[in-house]
């Protein structure tokens, strides 16, 4: 019986050493997976979809400006002057100032966008628009902050990134939009018709 006691105890405590060993294998074998991040594809673009404008878009912009300021002024609504003047500063700035080109990758582990990495957990889905020549990666995130990522692509590329994409985050066929994007390109289509 004492034999067999020893025996019995002998063969646990190889075991717990084993079971031991064993864990400590996969937590390596799982750290170095984690650590290794593998590019899959790389491309630069623009920052943002630029056109130039022309003398045309400044008169028609300074005019409408000009406009709803005399409006402004004859209601008596003063401070909402100054935002109007910020938003016309920002479109002049966007209108005048070429935009810088960025490096993007997709890698094992997310996407990089400049100087920004967002891994797959934070990703929505994702879907391509085109834009006064430009084909857009529209990608929605769970993040507060930024809800959608925008990223230019060369054409020639959209396949690809398409197909690498769809490995970790669904496809969208149809565009997401909401009601501030459905504004927003009413907007900026009645600007070019009047400006055309």
């Amino acid at each position: 019986m004492p034999d067999r006691e020893k025996t019995l105890g002998k063969l646990k405590s190889e075991l717990a050493s084993l079971q031991g060993k064993i864990s400590e294998l996969e937590n390596g074998s799982q750290s170095d997976k984690r650590k290794t991040v593998k590019t899959l594809f790389r491309w630069q673009s623009f920052s943002r979809t630029y056109t130039r404008r022309s003398a045309k878009w400044y008169i028609y912009t300074f005019l409408l400006l000009a406009t709803i300021i005399l409006i402004l002024l004859f209601v008596r609504e003063f401070f909402i002057i100054i935002p109007v003047l910020a938003l016309v500063f920002v479109a002049y700035s966007l209108a005048t100032v070429p935009p810088e080109i960025v490096n993007n990758s997709i890698t094992s582990q997310g996407i990089n966008n400049g100087n920004y990495s967002y891994i797959w957990q934070e990703l929505d889905d994702f879907w391509f628009t085109e834009k006064n020549g430009f084909t857009i990666l529209h990608i929605d995130t769970f993040l507060n902050w930024p809800r959608r990522l925008f990223i230019l692509v060369n054409k020639d590329d959209k396949e690809k990134i398409q197909q690498m994409l769809a490995r970790y985050i669904p496809y969208r066929e149809i565009p997401k939009t909401t009601w501030i994007d459905t504004f927003g390109e009413v907007l900026l289509n009645g600007l070019h018709k009047l400006t055309s």
